[in-house]
C-alpha cells in the first residue's frame, strides 16, 4: 500500500510506536498462520501502510507468522504478529505487514 502516509503518531502519554496513519477498515479479512493449512475468518479493524488490526475468534501466539487475505479486495500479504489480546468478540490481533499488500 504505497502512498499512506508515514507519520509518527503521538498519543498522551508520548509517542506511539506505531509509524503509519491507520484507517478504519470493516472488511473480512482471512487468516492462516503459516504451516497451518485451515485459514480462519475474521473482521477487519483497521489498515496503515504498515499493519492492519482484526478481530478473530482464537489468538495467535506473538511473532507467529501469518498469511493475510482481504477477499473483497483481491489483496493479500504476508505478516507478524505484534499483539494479542481479548476483546469482546474475540481476540483482536495486531499484525506487521511484512513487505507490501499485492
Amino acid at each position: 500500500m504505497t502512498g499512506l502516509p508515514e507519520l509518527e503518531m503521538t498519543g498522551a502519554a508520548g509517542v506511539d510506536s506505531r509509524k503509519a496513519v491507520r484507517f478504519p477498515m470493516r472488511t473480512p479479512v482471512q487468516v492462516c498462520s503459516l504451516g497451518n493449512e485451515r485459514a480462519e475468518t475474521g473482521q477487519g479493524l483497521n489498515i496503515s501502510a504498515s499493519g492492519m488490526a482484526f478481530v478473530i475468534a482464537e489468538p495467535l501466539a506473538l511473532a507467529t507468522p501469518v498469511h493475510i487475505a482481504l477477499p473483497n479486495c483481491g489483496l493479500s500479504a504476508l505478516a507478524l504478529v505484534r499483539n494479542c489480546e481479548r476483546h469482546e468478540q474475540g481476540w483482536r490481533i495486531g499484525v506487521e505487514i511484512v513487505g507490501s499488500l499485492v
